[in-house]
């Protein structure tokens, strides 16, 4: 019994100590401002190249800028045999061109002079050629589709790969709509234009990569790209993925690895530090400047995947959770619920005994109106 006493007389004033000492520490915050050019593309040598430039910027508390966009530069590509290829600035901070480059054992890199009159220049790089590329799909061990590439160079010089994708559904909503709120005089009126069936795209923002430099052959087999999980609404009706697959460099390739890292990885104790990235654009003006990005050169290879929902199993689809809401024809009754969207009308309701509509059927407008998260054009490639 006197040792237990003795070692909690030690331990408990050990305790009371270590919380005596404890002080808030407020780290220095640096606030100059970091505004590094950031170069992102893919000098394309069989078809359309495209480059976008921006300035990294300080975040403050509430901050919902967009990207800084640099706006009218001069961006250029050249090869070691002093040929220029110019792009032209068709959005806020693209620049783009189509070039078909075929110059045998020529390099090429970037240039860019900025509206400042500070000048940038990627390194030289060979060009490297995408082998071609085949798209599938499979369901993984939870029951998520996963689509996937398989790739195979003969020549065995690829071996690094990078691929992004753009992805498009068609999505229909649980109820169809006959009716909608006129906002200028808090009305519901007849809907000319149905608004059940909509179409919605997106732009990877990943960073998916694949090596097969430890391989004995210069194959990808089912380097994972897209991953859409079980019961997913992207494949309640149809849903298509368009990829493209570009060759990379070994520079390239421990480049975009390490971004990879720095942005995907980072969050735990052991995950990789984050680290300061350097790719191959450097400043002419100023030596000292840091740079943002890679420029590799290449063919590109690309192929669309359509999904149907009747190929997935049939609890894929799950119910809506929608309830069908009934709303008193009254002006501020309308206007409480119809004016936000927070709810759309669909049908008339209850009718007087004169005819006159007493209430309106409606619900959630993400159950009634596709076009709050879609469009009603249907793509130019949809079947």
């Amino acid at each position: 019994m006197q040792r237990k006493y003795f070692y909690w007389s030690i331990f408990i004033p050990l305790i009371l100590l270590e919380e005596g000492c404890k002080v808030n520490y407020d780290p220095p915050v640096s606030t100059s401002k970091l505004h590094y050019l950031v170069v992102e593309g893919y000098i394309n040598a069989n078809g359309e190249t495209t480059i976008n430039l921006s300035r990294t910027r300080n975040i403050t508390w509430g901050d919902t800028a967009r990207y800084q966009d640099e706006l009218n530069a001069k961006v250029v590509i050249e090869n070691s045999y002093g040929e220029v290829f110019p792009l032209t600035e068709n959005r806020e901070g693209v620049y783009s061109g189509f070039y078909i480059f075929n110059s045998v054992g020529a390099k090429y890199r970037l240039r860019i002079i900025t509206s400042d009159n500070k000048e940038y220049l990627s390194d030289l790089v060979s060009l490297k050629n995408s082998p071609p590329l085949d798209l599938g799909w499979k369901f993984n061990d939870e029951g998520d589709v996963q689509i996937y590439a398989n790739s195979q160079d003969a020549t065995n010089k690829t071996h690094f790969y990078r691929w992004i994708y753009s992805e498009t559904w068609e999505f229909h909503t649980p109820f169809y709509s006959i009716l909608k709120y006129n906002p200028v005089d808090s009305t519901v009126i007849d809907r000319t234009v149905p608004v059940n069936v909509c179409y919605r795209t997106t732009n990877s923002s990943n960073i998916i990569l694949g090596s097969s430099a430890k391989l004995k052959q210069d194959v990808i087999h089912e380097g994972p790209v897209v991953l859409v999980p079980d019961h997913d609404r992207r494949i309640s009706v149809l849903y298509s993925a368009f990829v493209t697959e570009y060759a990379l460099d070994s520079a390239g390739y421990n480049y975009w690895n390490a971004m990879k890292s720095n942005t995907e990885n980072v969050g735990f104790i052991f995950d990789p530090q984050p680290n300061l990235t350097r790719g191959n654009i450097h400043s002419i003006t100023d030596s000292s400047e840091l740079v943002i990005g890679y420029i590799g050169a290449g063919t590109t290879q690309q192929e669309r995947i359509f999904i149907r929902n009747s190929e997935l199993p049939a609890d894929w689809n799950e119910i809506p959770d929608c309830i069908v809401t009934e709303v008193r024809n009254i002006k501020d009754s309308l206007y409480d619920n119809f004016h936000a969207d927070a709810f759309v009308p669909i049908e008339v309701g209850q009718q007087s005994l004169s005819g006159g509509v007493e209430t309106y059927l409606s619900s959630s407008g993400m159950c009634v109106d596709c076009t709050l998260t879609g469009t009603l054009t249907k793509p130019s490639f949809w079947p």
